[in-house]
């Protein structure tokens, strides 16, 4: 994102899946059972809050307003679904899940604003279940417009399935006359910094994320010299290029 609104791109974060009742690094556990969810989903909604804000500090005070963040305030899988925290990773998109269709209407929304000229969608790479319904969802979009998949983390790092799941994605979309093409996406800064950066950023959610997760997901990014990858269809590449 830092590397778009640099750029003088406005970037809008859609927030989709945000009332949750997963928060096992914080003292969530002692709250009443019936006060759990309202009360795990106002502290991720400040930790989110909280990573725009630190988005922004870096930015010219001119593109501080191109970040905005949208929040569609949907379920997540465990209350959705009724599924443990175990079968993440293991259940099947739902054609069904009215979530799809919300999801779709918020991007049809930004779509006639005309604030949504391209698209930066999951991977799903682990099969994390909200990973994928948002995939299924913007899908049909990313057929028509500049449209880009970012590698989920901690997945990639650490699911068995994760290259797999992504040589299928690229299998499919190029059977779909869609090939994708690998690009990076950098800061400019020295590799060091970027991946200490991201870190910050990463634990900024500390109801989620420990010191060892965070580590993780955010010295991954030395595989790509500080860099960030997505999968980019041909459309992101006629327009935006390569980086």
């Amino acid at each position: 994102m830092t590397h778009w609104l640099t750029a003088r791109h406005a970037v809008t974060l859609l927030n989709v899946f945000t009332r949750s009742r997963y928060a096992p690094y914080s003292d969530a556990a002692f709250v009443h059972e019936n006060d759990e969810l309202s009360y795990v989903s106002a502290m991720r909604l400040r930790e989110d809050e909280l990573f725009i804000r630190r988005i922004k500090e870096g930015l010219p005070k001119g593109l501080k307003n191109n970040l905005q963040m949208l929040d569609l305030n949907l379920k997540d899988a465990p209350i959705r679904l009724r599924i443990p925290l175990d079968r993440l990773c293991d259940t099947p998109v739902n054609s069904t899940d009215p979530s799809i269709e919300k999801i779709r209407r918020a991007l049809t929304r930004q779509s006639e604003l005309g604030s949504m000229q391209a698209l930066v969608l999951p991977a799903a790479l682990g099969n994390e279940i909200d990973h994928l319904t948002v995939r299924e969802a913007a899908q049909s979009f990313a057929a028509s417009i500049p449209s880009a998949f970012y590698e989920d983390l901690p997945y990639l790092a650490t699911h068995t399935t994760a290259m797999t799941d992504l040589e299928v994605l690229r299998t499919a979309s190029a059977e779909r006359s869609e090939p994708l093409s690998e690009i990076l996406c950098s800061t400019g800064e020295f590799a060091g910094e970027a991946v200490t950066r991201k870190r910050k950023l990463v634990l900024n959610y500390a109801s989620q994320i420990d010191e060892a997760a965070g580590a993780v997901i955010s010295n991954f990014a030395t595989k790509y010299n500080g860099a960030e990858r997505l999968w980019a269809n041909s459309r992101w590449i006629d327009t935006m290029g390569s980086t």
